[in-house]
């Protein structure tokens, strides 16, 4: 095995090692004597490992020189939103008192900006990275069910203890399971990515029938997370997939299948979206999405009236909500405004910012309904709930790479093909049509290459 090779190898190891941890174990540790320990976390074990998989990635990359021009603006833009980010903390750190949200950040856009520059198809194929991730999915998501038949609502792994959580009382229509995750919102965004990621890699399943399977475990856990949002925002992703799908195969459905199917489809969408709507109308005002409007009316009242973020007072200084009465909530639930009222209005901007740049170049890159459908999933969850903390930013960003920038199926347009009766002294250099996505039979070159040298 060349060196090269087991740079690779060392590289889907560290990144196997981070799914397990962020999948079935998020260790962490939280600010000493804070009753709000969900809120501050410091040390991250997902995020050490991902330090080592950087380092070593870094190396690897430089020395092999495996970076990828296509992205080069994106992760100019990128790295001049992270310095912004980063400056604007400084700046206002002494009004947040809260080092390791900025710490932790750091190392989640760093993570991605770097795998955005480099090119990373070919050690992921080969060391089955895809393959692993979909399996560790799907067993972590299968003990998440196991659990919560036992009764359980969530497992905690803060500061390197291990303990099941029961179902708190006070909810009465509803109940909630988190799995390893705080909220039930966080854990219902994880199961969204997740479904977009095998649905991406459904060819990396053994055949149709695990593929199915693992589609209904995470469906069932959507379910059972009693996240209507996250709910409403699968179907829209399905959707989206099954509409990319007909698009694509129109011309060699059947015509019964156009007259009868179809329509008989959409149906059932609209039955099923009727349905959907009912029964969240009778668990919550669909007049103020579920009191959402009434939250962040009052979290932006509270953000002006800080602009500098509230810090480590956040979840303490609880938001008045005058409308019902003596009532108040310990978040803006919604992860734009709550960036801002803890970490600065311009910490806050930054944010958005990096998060606006991965929508806008993954629609130049995947543009259909299926990636519209994926961000019109997630932008439903992180703007209706805390939905990702710092402690899933590395996850969610990883998905987001894996999903939106990476094909391990496509080919390289520089690629050396052989040609049916090509002789083996020649090499040709063919180049792809970028809009019909066909070789060009009359763009080429051709070079010697001696037989000792192949």
């Amino acid at each position: 095995m060349e060196k090269k090779d087991y740079l690779d190898l060392l590289s889907a190891v560290l990144i196997k090692l981070f799914l397990v941890v962020a999948l079935f174990c998020p260790i962490s540790t939280t600010m000493a004597g804070n009753k709000h320990v969900p809120y501050y976390q410091e040390f991250l074990l997902v995020n050490a490992v991902i330090v080592v998989f950087m380092i070593f990635y870094i190396i690897n990359t430089w020395r092999h020189k495996r970076w990828n021009k296509e992205n080069k603006v994106f992760c100019i833009k990128y790295f001049i939103a992270i310095v912004a980010y980063l400056s604007f903390y400084l700046l206002m750190l002494n009004h947040i008192q809260w080092k390791w949200e900025g710490v932790n950040g750091m190392i989640s856009f760093g993570f991605f900006l770097l795998l955005m520059c480099g090119n990373n198809r070919e050690w992921i194929d080969k060391f089955h990275v895809v393959e692993f991730a979909n399996r560790s999915i799907v067993i972590s998501n299968l003990i998440g069910i196991v659990v919560y038949l036992m009764g359980y609502a969530s497992v905690y792994w803060y500061n390197f203890k291990f303990q099941f959580l029961l179902p708190q009382a006070n909810y009465l229509y509803e109940k909630r399971f988190n799995w390893i995750y705080y909220h039930k919102s966080q854990y219902a965004f994880m199961l969204l990515l997740s479904l977009a990621f095998i649905i991406v890699y459904r060819d990396k399943f053994i055949n149709k029938i695990s593929f199915g399977f693992s589609v209904a475990v995470l469906l069932i856990c959507l379910i059972i997370s009693h996240v209507n949002t996250a709910i409403v925002g699968a179907g829209i992703l399905l959707v989206g997939f099954v509409f990319d799908i007909v698009i694509k195969n129109f011309s060699k459905i059947n015509k019964k299948i156009k007259l009868i199917g179809i329509p008989s489809a959409l149906i059932g969408i609209a039955v099923a979206g009727v349905a959907v709507f009912l029964k969240i109308s009778k668990e919550r005002s669909i007049a103020t999405l579920g009191s959402r409007t009434v939250i962040w009316k009052n979290a932006i009242k509270m953000i002006l009236n800080h602009p500098e973020g509230i810090g480590n007072k956040f979840a303490f200084k609880k938001i008045n909500l005058p409308e019902f009465g003596d009532v108040y909530t310990n978040n803006g639930h919604n992860i734009f405004l709550n960036e801002m009222l803890r970490f600065s209005i311009p910490v806050g901007v930054c944010f958005i910012i990096l998060f606006a740049l991965i929508v806008i170049y993954s629609l130049e890159k995947k543009f259909s309904f299926f990636t519209l459908g994926i961000w019109g999933a997630v932008m439903m969850s992180v703007s209706m709930d805390y939905a990702v903390m710092v402690s899933g930013w590395t996850l969610m960003l990883f998905f987001f790479y894996m999903v939106f920038f990476l094909d391990i199926r496509k080919q390289e347009n520089d690629a050396l093909e052989k040609l049916p009766g090509e002789c083996d002294e020649t090499k040709i250099n063919r180049k792809i049509d970028s809009k019909t996505g066909k070789h060009d039979e009359n763009r080429f070159s051709k070079e010697a290459v001696p037989n000792g040298n192949r």
